[in-house]
């Protein structure tokens, strides 16, 4: 027995001997996607207090940098337009724009090559930088350089320029002057009905020239991991799906995306809508769309479905998030229970809002509105010409509703908020956010077709915040 004592304390010392290994992060592959991309390095980047270190050579050149070498002070450089960074070997600081700036963590050599921390020399180079835990995983997201497209002493440009976000907006001059000279990487796209563009002689059959056009069952449909139930349709779908729409109209993350409709402007602005939910930065709504174009004489070309093109580019998504100016439908029940705080604006026409069936409440599950909902209709916003009104003219349409209120819009199917929600946001410049399940989930959630679909708690108080309700009883009428 002593023995054997003995022996289990020999063991135990020897164990308690052994330095402690602390679990060993950079084991684990740590991956960089650069504006959607795969980021390749020579040598894998690793975790050192925190932060994430790559070669500097690599990621300076990914962003067009100069990329410079020091012998005497061991300093690595990099030049960027007026930007410059200077990183030393094992100090914590560098200098950005001759300013001497505290680092988390000091560059080092490791197989040959320096490396430095990747968030920083991103960001103060403009870029977007997040870290996924769960797949360890680095997005980078690099600001694309916004084209100046303003027309000097053009009243159509100043009217733009006055927006919150005038780089939304795009007028029909504007794009006209890309176009003759050239501009590289400008991508035009129409969401455009095919079945009108059979019609003889018919404004959908001559889209603008060199433009593609697309519909709302390419980019709109079922299965939305955000839907209440996966047979909802006319929700936004996948990343993937959108990817692929981009590739074969031959856009890049850089690109400018140029997009337009014809009569019901609504249809490009949800288009829009969805490509801002994939990172891309310079989107913009052609203003007054297809009927300004032609109103101006601009070229006009042949019918192009962007879906029966090849694949022209390998688009990546710069940073997909599908909540980007979107809510689900308990965000929408909590924000009635605070009206001090959010005002939901139902973009409805008023047959719609009173609970009249109308050729627009076709696809739903019943009809009628959310008690305290406030009804604005979209066309509020456009002119007689179907150009977006001026800010002062918003403004006064809206701001008596808002009253410095965070805003959800809806509609039938979140098309038609989309656009209330751009105008919202980029004229205005107020928080908004579009519900994409609109009335058909709303409706689907009260109805009695929806029993066994989702919890009966969800029903009850869907019904709670519903008036003027009529049940379709599972038939979509």
């Amino acid at each position: 027995m002593k023995k054997l004592i003995v022996l289990l304390l020999s063991v135990a010392l020897a164990v308690a001997l052994v330095p402690f290994q602390p679990l060993n992060l950079e084991a684990r592959t740590i991956r960089i996607l650069l504006d959607g991309a795969p980021m390749t390095v020579e040598v894998a980047p690793v975790i050192r207090a925190g932060r994430v270190l790559v070669p500097f050579r690599a990621l300076f050149e990914a962003f067009g940098a100069t990329v410079g070498w020091q012998e005497a002070t061991e300093t690595v450089t990099g030049q960027l337009g007026t930007t410059s960074i200077a990183l030393r070997l094992n100090r914590e600081e560098a200098v950005v724009n001759g300013r001497t700036v505290r680092l988390d963590v000091a560059p080092f050599v490791m197989a040959g090559r320096t490396l430095v921390p990747l968030r920083f020399v991103a960001e103060n180079l403009g870029a977007d930088v997040t870290w996924d835990e769960s797949t360890y995983t680095v997005t980078v997201v690099r600001q694309a350089a916004l084209r100046n497209v303003r027309i000097a002493g053009d009243a159509h440009s100043a009217k733009l320029a006055a927006y919150a976000n005038p780089n939304a907006f795009i007028s029909p001059a504007e794009l006209k002057q890309l176009m003759d000279r050239n501009e590289p990487d400008v991508v035009v796209i129409g969401v455009i009905n095919p079945t009108l563009a059979i019609i003889p002689l018919h404004a959908a059959g001559s889209p603008i020239a060199g433009s593609f056009t697309v519909w709302r069952g390419d980019y709109c449909g079922p299965n939305s991991p955000l839907a209440l139930a996966p047979a909802l349709g006319g929700m936004a779908r996948s990343q993937e799906v959108m990817e692929g729409l981009l590739s074969r109209a031959g856009a890049t993350p850089q690109s400018m995306i140029v997009v337009y409709a014809l009569d019901a402007l609504h249809d490009s602005a949800r288009f829009m809508w969805q490509i801002r939910q994939l990172g891309h930065r310079d989107v913009r709504l052609l203003d007054g769309g297809l009927n300004a174009w032609r109103a101006a004489n601009f070229p006009t070309g042949r019918f192009v479905r962007l879906v029966d093109q090849p694949v022209q580019t390998a688009y990546k998504a710069p940073n997909h998030n599908p909540a980007v100016n979107n809510v689900r439908l308990g965000d929408v029940i909590t924000a009635l229970q605070n009206p001090n705080e959010w005002v939901v604006i139902d973009t409805r026409s008023a047959d719609e809002f009173n609970g009249r069936p109308s050729t627009s409440s076709r696809g739903a599950f019943g009809i009628g509105r959310l008690i305290g909902s406030v009804h604005i209709e979209w066309v509020a916003a456009n002119a007689p010409d179907r150009t977006i009104r001026t800010r002062e003219e918003i403004a006064a349409a809206y701001s008596a509703a808002i009253r410095g209120r965070k805003v959800i819009v809806f509609c039938q199917s979140g098309v038609r908020s989309a656009h209330t929600q751009i105008v919202l946001r980029d004229v205005l410049g107020i928080e908004a956010y579009n519900y994409d399940g609109s009335w058909i989930e709303l409706s689907f959630a009260a109805s009695e077709y929806s029993r066994n679909q989702v919890p009966e708690s969800v029903r009850r108080t869907v019904l709670q915040h519903i008036e003027q309700w009529t049940d379709n009883r599972g038939v979509l009428r």
